[in-house]
């Protein structure tokens, strides 16, 4: 029922095409790829090293992650205040406020319309939703703020950092945040310039976004998220290009036994529920199965922790068996559409346990 249920979705123009792997013990079960990877200008075929714009999963598998590293270090506590690092920053928020969006920041704000203000700047200016702490606000500010504190604390480059801690010790070929030119022609495209997003700031900041020379083409090779564009690359919200296989490879050191580059006490914060007293449960840079908006779906346990990408990624991971859900399309081109999107996930996850007759 898998493959007749995708062949479906293609033909409704829901995703050009999905690439999909899934993997248990540390060894991948399924590995396939359907559809095409582009539909404009021209038709595409999806190939198997397919690079796709992972979007939001940049904030656990890279942002969420250096910070436990430089936990693990001694640089970082997760009680530590933003002020402590910035003086001048008023805002009382803690580093694990940031990290399970529980910082009372709203989802999102256009900050590449009013540079060139400094990013603190706005963040401070600002109005929340909740006071630090009372709630679960899901919020790309919260991981825009957090690089910053990354770069202060470390001493280096949000990307140099990420480079020399995750990219290069996991010899990861095929991921990036600057794709190299060379390797552009294997991205799956997104939008057709910044139509959503430009929507977006025209809500609340009409006047500036008149004016901004927003991308009109199609956005291809380049980060669809435009905080972490006019970032050099990231924000730390959103920004990491990668395929199936490294991003399987990235998974394993989310689990003790196949992890090499934290410790068992560090890679436990990311499967700890750091927010039970919320209906929206997270751990360190995950969202817990077992809260009601999960894209992982009954298929999945309820201790399962994962995360959902903007343009159609979604990665889930099972501590006791070992398991690894990677779903990959580039859903927002050419155009974004709206639709249910985690309803889809949840089903393909029953649909692909089904198929593996996992139990």
């Amino acid at each position: 029922m898998l493959e007749p249920y995708i062949r479906f979705q293609i033909e409704k123009k829901i995703f050009p095409g999905i690439s999909i792997l899934a993997a248990s013990g540390g060894k991948i079960l399924y590995d396939r790829h359907f559809g095409l990877k582009a539909v404009w200008p021209k038709p595409q075929p999806l190939a198997t090293d397919t690079l796709y714009d992972l979007a939001s999963l940049t904030k656990p598998l890279v942002s969420a992650f250096l910070a436990v590293y430089l936990i693990e270090k001694k640089q970082l506590r997760l009680d530590d205040e933003v002020r402590r690092f910035f003086p001048a920053c008023t805002l009382s928020v803690t580093l694990e406020q940031l990290l399970t969006h529980s910082a009372g920041f709203k989802p999102w704000h256009p900050f590449y319309l009013y540079r060139p203000l400094d990013d603190l700047t706005q963040i401070a200016a600002l109005n929340g939703v909740a006071r630090p702490g009372a709630q679960v606000s899901y919020s790309d500010i919260g991981y825009i703020l957090l690089r910053r504190l990354l770069e202060k604390v470390s001493g280096s480059g949000f990307l140099e950092l990420a480079q020399s801690v995750i990219l290069d010790r996991l010899k990861l070929g095929d991921t990036f945040f600057l794709v190299p030119a060379e390797k552009k022609p294997r991205c799956a495209p997104t939008e057709i310039g910044n139509c959503f997003e430009r929507d977006m700031c025209n809500v609340e900041h009409e006047a500036a976004a008149a004016c901004f020379p927003w991308r009109r083409g199609l956005i291809s090779g380049e980060v669809h998220d435009a905080n972490s564009f006019y970032s050099g690359g990231s924000a730390g919200n959103a920004g990491l290009f990668s395929c199936a296989r490294d991003l399987f490879k990235m998974s394993l050191e989310f689990f003790p036994e196949t992890a090499t580059l934290l410790q068992g006490e560090s890679i436990a914060l990311f499967w700890q529920n750091r927010t039970p007293w919320d209906r929206q449960q997270r751990s360190i840079g995950f969202l817990m199965n077992r809260s009601p908006q999960s894209s992982g779906g009954r298929a999945l346990v309820a201790g399962a922790i994962g995360h959902n990408g903007f343009t159609g990624t979604s990665l889930w991971l099972e501590a006791e068996k070992q398991r690894i859900w990677i779903l990959l399309t580039n859903r927002v081109h050419p155009r974004v559409k709206k639709i249910n999107f985690n309803a889809l996930r949840r089903k393909l996850h029953r649909l692909l346990k089904d198929e593996l007759n996992l139990t």
